[in-house]
């Protein structure tokens, strides 16, 4: 029982960890194009508070339901498939390029909007969305990893 609710966790958080992305780099990125910078600025400012707060949620989620997974069903990660190390491996390099974004051209971005210094903001967003685009990549090779591996590496 306590793995189930552990997977449902775990999928449930993977889902939000990608489609978070896939609407900010695809959907938002491109729907703003024509607002004034300001209004960019304003909606991005709004959008990657709350981005950043379901990302933190999905990444304690993915972490601890992800390593719970690995005792519950196969008793330590000696026993564990190799697909599932893989995808741990994605998720660690995923989680490793969300603390960039937070802590350096994030924090950057939010400072910058205070100064209302518009050039160095767009530059901060240009970084956010190149390094979105790296986990949003990774969030779909987790998904092919998870589905495909047990066929492929097999």
């Amino acid at each position: 029982m306590l793995s189930s609710i552990a997977l449902l966790l775990h999928l449930v958080a993977i889902n939000i960890w990608v489609v978070v992305y896939f609407f900010a780099i695809v959907i938002l990125g491109k729907g703003i194009i024509k607002l004034e910078t300001q209004q960019q600025l304003l909606v991005w400012q709004l959008v990657l508070k709350r981005f950043f707060f379901w990302a933190w949620i999905a990444v304690a989620v993915l972490l601890s339901s992800g390593t719970g997974l690995i005792y519950l069903r196969y008793a330590g990660f000696q026993n564990t498939p190799l697909h599932i190390l893989l995808m741990g491996i994605i998720d660690l390099l995923m989680v490793l390029n969300f603390l960039f974004i937070y802590l350096v051209p994030y924090r950057q971005f939010r400072q910058l909007v205070q100064e209302e210094d518009v050039e160095a903001c767009l530059q901060k967003l240009h970084m956010i969305r190149m390094a979105g685009i790296l986990n949003l990549v990774l969030g779909i090779c987790i998904v092919f990893v998870i589905t495909g591996g047990p066929y492929l590496l097999y």
